[in-house]
């Protein structure tokens, strides 16, 4: 029989393999909830999404510039990428001027506005 750290006062204690995996169902949900409710997941998320693009968007100018013009040297394909991530906004920082950061909505609270909105 298996043990399971139980959360009601950490207690180590034997379990079944159907108390361990709602034990482990229940962690999983935790952790996730957790993440919901982290400020900083949508700033994570959206930093590999921007990203993702941005590599996309370089590849598209540089096809498409090479469809009207022909072969660009290494040079231009480098400067088109470099100015592409320049423009990332993850590279920009806008100064508060001695006024508190603004704070942005977790995921959690889109999914609260969300259940109270909908029927």
């Amino acid at each position: 029989m298996p043990y399971a750290l139980i959360p009601d006062g950490y207690s180590l204690k034997k379990v079944t393999k159907l108390q361990k995996e709602a034990v482990n169902a229940k962690r999983r949900h935790d952790d996730v909830v957790a993440l919901l409710n982290n400020p900083n997941t949508p700033l994570v998320v959206g930093g590999v999404v921007a990203a993702f693009f941005g590599v996309k968007l370089a590849e598209s100018i540089i096809a498409d510039l090479e469809a009207r013009l022909g072969a660009l040297s290494d040079d231009v394909k480098r400067g088109i990428e470099e100015t592409v991530e320049a423009a990332n906004p993850l590279n920009i920082s806008l100064p508060t001027l001695g006024a508190p950061a603004p704070v942005a909505p977790t995921l959690k609270d889109l999914v609260d506005y969300i259940k109270r909105e909908l029927p």
